[in-house]
C-alpha cells in the first residue's frame, strides 16, 4: 500500500515538473517574441522613414489657406508621427481667429489630418465709422471701413471691442440676447419689415420698422414676445386708421409697453 502511495506521489511530480517546464518555455518563447517585435518595431521607426511624416491634409477650411494652416501648425514634413503633439498643434491653430475649435488626427503610418471648423462672419456692428464684423457669438473677426451684405446692428452706446475676443455695449450687461433677437427677426419676418436694428445704453434694444414705427425692447426678458406684441400694436393701430408712423412702442418703461408720437430719432441720440 505504501508503495503504490510512493508510485503516484512520484507520477504527480514528474507531471509538475513538465507543467513548470512548459510554462518556461512558452514563457520564454513570449518574452523573445516580444523582445524581437519590440526590436522590429525600434528599427522600423527610428531607422527608417516608414513613420516620418510624408503627407498633411487640411479641411475645412475656407478664410486661411492649406498652406497657411500648415505653416501655423508648425509640422515639419519628414518628423516622426508620434513626435508631433497633437494638442499643442490645436492649441496653435485655435488662435487664430476664424478658428472656432480644431481636430488634429494621425493616420498610420506617415499621414496627418487637419479638420478645421471656422467662424463665419454673420453680423457687423456700425460704430465710430467703422463695421465691426462678428460671428454668430459676437467674437470680432475683423474691422472693415465699407458696409457690406452681412446683417447690420447700430450702436447708440459706446463699443469696445479687440479681435478674436466677444464684442461689448457699454451698459449692455450680456450681448448674446442681441445675437439671438437678430436671428429672430431675419429668420421670422420679411426683408424690410424691420429697417434698423440699434443697440442702446441701459440693456436695450431700439428697431425701426417699415411703418415708420420704432420698437425699445428690453434686453433680459423675453425679446421674441415684446417683438410680436409690437407688430400686434402697429397692426391694430393700422385697422383702426390710427398713425403709426413716428411712434414709439417702449418695453422698457413698466410692465405694459407704452405708445409714444412724434418719436424724434434725433433727440433720443442726443
Amino acid at each position: 500500500m505504501a508503495k503504490e502511495k510512493e508510485i503516484k506521489r512520484r507520477k504527480k511530480k514528474r507531471k509538475k515538473k513538465r507543467k513548470f517546464r512548459k510554462l518556461f518555455v512558452s514563457t520564454a518563447a513570449f518574452i523573445t517574441a516580444a523582445v524581437v517585435i519590440i526590436f522590429c518595431l525600434y528599427h522600423v521607426y527610428f531607422e527608417t522613414s516608414y513613420f516620418n511624416v510624408a503627407e498633411i491634409h487640411v479641411s475645412g477650411n475656407s478664410a486661411y489657406s492649406r498652406d497657411y494652416i500648415i505653416d501655423k501648425s508648425q509640422i515639419e514634413m519628414g518628423e516622426k508621427i508620434f513626435g508631433i503633439d497633437k494638442g499643442r498643434v490645436k492649441s496653435i491653430l485655435e488662435d487664430e481667429v476664424y478658428v472656432e475649435n480644431s481636430r488634429v488626427v494621425y493616420e498610420l503610418p506617415n499621414k496627418i489630418l487637419i479638420e478645421l471648423k471656422e467662424r463665419q462672419e454673420k453680423y457687423q456692428v456700425f460704430y465710430n465709422n467703422e463695421y465691426i464684423v462678428t460671428d454668430k457669438y459676437g467674437i470680432v473677426l475683423n474691422t472693415y471701413p465699407k458696409k457690406n451684405d452681412l446683417i447690420t446692428i447700430e450702436s447708440l452706446t459706446d463699443v469696445l471691442y479687440n479681435v478674436g475676443e466677444s464684442i461689448q455695449f457699454t451698459g449692455v450687461e450680456d450681448i448674446q440676447p442681441i445675437f439671438n433677437m437678430v436671428d429672430y427677426i431675419d429668420g421670422e419676418f420679411n426683408e424690410g419689415k424691420v429697417k434698423s436694428l440699434s443697440v442702446d445704453a441701459n440693456n436695450s434694444i431700439l428697431l425701426e420698422t417699415e411703418y415708420g414705427t420704432f420698437i425699445r425692447i428690453k434686453l433680459g426678458e423675453d425679446s421674441e414676445y415684446q417683438i410680436v406684441f409690437a407688430m400686434k400694436i402697429i397692426n391694430e393701430r393700422l385697422n383702426n386708421n390710427l398713425t403709426v408712423s413716428n411712434g414709439l412702442i417702449d418695453f422698457t418703461k413698466g410692465d405694459s409697453p407704452v405708445y409714444t408720437e412724434d418719436f424724434k430719432m434725433e433727440e433720443y441720440n442726443e
